[in-house]
């Protein structure tokens, strides 16, 4: 019989992707969410909720994919980034130790633990130093603590995945990519023969990889229980400005772009970029997705969107 993989956060960007990663890797994959469905109601600010699926499932993998993902809006809601990002990891951690204490748990960080590192630090390992300049970094890096300490006292297994950009399908319109990819598809939906796309920091540089590679990535992680902290990367850095022109050779709109200021972010490091070598090292990790395909499928994936009944 198949291992049970529980997935936390299904119904959001990066868990809807890993949940079709671990069926198709023949796993029994249950999305969890606080609606229910599948598996019982799983609101991660609610301990006991938690422990009512944990034990209704008991399953072998839990992969936390649940939280507040937008860097942005942690600065307007930093108590709610701090509660679901490290106060509902607690509270998953808890209940493991409970009910399921033999599973594996993968639990998603971010590389904004690492904060604004120069250009000299690149590319940042999994011991670079943490300095978190965020919100949501800080709570991410809580979180990370909480897990290490957990590892340490209840001899759980738990991997901690420190994911650099990811794009592609489903993702929301506050990331950069996302945002240019829904301005286009609504200037094709609108008739126009152009579009001028609004850049916040346009020589901007993020290690990207696309998100089907990276649920690939998490499923191999949490199927072999390994554990310790991993880079999710692919070692390659475009910015913003490359992105808008990869998004241009997708679309048949005359695009231009010009800057606005009021997009950019209270701290945004010029280039972010990863190792990717011990990940690679454990699972035989390469990204087999180009930046141009993930693109593409991300514009079509608003075409789509746009294009279904209000």
């Amino acid at each position: 019989m198949p291992a049970t993989m529980l997935i936390t956060g299904a119904r959001g960007f990066v868990g809807g992707h890993l949940l079709a990663a671990a069926r198709e890797a023949g796993l029994r994959a249950l999305p969890a969410s606080r609606q229910g469905g599948e598996a019982p109601p799983c609101d991660l600010l609610d301990p006991a909720a938690v422990e009512a699926c944990l034990a209704a499932v008991r399953p072998d993998l839990i992969v936390n994919a649940a939280g507040a993902s937008s860097v942005a809006r942690s600065w307007e809601r930093p108590d709610e980034t701090f509660a679901v990002n490290a106060t509902g990891v607690l509270n998953l951690l808890e209940a493991t130790a409970r009910q399921a204490p033999d599973a594996h748990l993968l639990c998603i960080s971010s590389a904004a633990v690492y904060g604004e590192p120069g250009e000299e630090a690149m590319p940042l390992g999994e011991e670079s130093p943490l300095a978190p300049v965020s919100p949501y970094g800080s709570a991410k890096a809580e979180m990370e603590t909480l897990c290490a300490r957990h590892a340490r006292s209840h001899g759980s297994k738990i991997a901690v995945v420190r994911a650099f950009n990811l794009v592609g399908p489903g993702q929301p319109p506050f990331s950069a990519a996302s945002g240019l990819a829904r301005q286009i598809a609504a200037a094709e939906r609108a008739g126009e023969k152009s579009v001028e796309l609004a850049l916040g920091n346009p020589g901007a540089a993020r290690d990207t990889t696309d998100v089907r590679d990276a649920a690939r990535a998490m499923v191999e992680l949490s199927s072999r229980e390994l554990t310790g902290t991993f880079n999710l990367c692919s070692g390659l850095a475009p910015t913003v400005a490359e992105l808008a022109a990869d998004l241009l050779r997708a679309t048949p709109l005359a695009v231009a772009t010009r800057v606005d200021p009021a997009l950019a972010r209270p701290s945004d490091p010029p280039l972010l970029v990863g190792d990717p070598g011990r990940l690679r090292e454990a699972t035989g990790f390469a990204p087999a997705i180009g930046l141009d395909r993930s693109l593409a499928d991300l514009l079509d994936w608003w075409r789509a969107e746009l294009a279904r009944p209000a």
